[in-house]
């Protein structure tokens, strides 16, 4: 039997073009992975602010229902829009339903409040048949951050910024 001896031309190991084709593939995988993870970041903090402004609602309302009396009165009558609740000179109010809403807004300290929470919310509670005995109606906007479409937001805008909303209609 003849002992064969190996060529020396035999490849052994790796080219370079084979090392950079697995570098691209690696790279384009990372890539896509942090990708995905922006993505699921930004939709959990979006998650998180649906369920804060839902807790909020509700708060609010649960508050109008314990002091029915003033509810009914439209002492919860309020327009976010037009004024500033937690400005450097507002104080917590001393009558219940205005502390209420003071509570809603600013929240107690801990990072609870509509300002604190939502970016650029808004809260109205409204009368809509003149008196809050036959219902009510509450609704809270807030503003959340949407960079995946290029061009036009789904509000037509181009800020990249898109406007939410929760509306609840109730009666006491």
């Amino acid at each position: 039997m003849p002992i064969r001896l190996q060529s020396p031309h035999r490849q052994a190991g790796l080219s370079l073009l084979e090392v950079l084709i697995a570098t691209v593939v690696l790279s384009a995988g990372l890539l896509g992975l942090a990708g995905l993870q922006i993505a699921g970041m930004k939709t959990t903090h979006n998650s998180y602010q649906m369920q804060q402004a839902t807790w909020i609602v509700y708060d609010l309302l649960e508050r109008m229902r314990a002091n029915k009396q003033a509810a009914e009165n439209d002492a919860y009558a309020v327009d976010s829009s037009s004024v500033d609740y937690c400005g450097a000179n507002a104080t917590p109010p001393t009558a219940m339903a205005a502390y209420d809403i003071y509570q809603i807004m600013c929240g107690s300290g801990n990072g609870s409040g509509i300002n604190t929470v939502l970016m650029g919310g808004r809260l109205q509670v409204s009368c809509p048949t003149g008196s809050c005995r036959d219902g009510l109606q509450i609704n809270l906007q807030w503003d959340e951050r949407n960079a995946t479409r290029q061009g036009t937001d789904f509000d037509g805008g181009t800020d990249g910024v898109e406007t939410f909303n929760i509306s609840l209609n109730a009666t006491l």
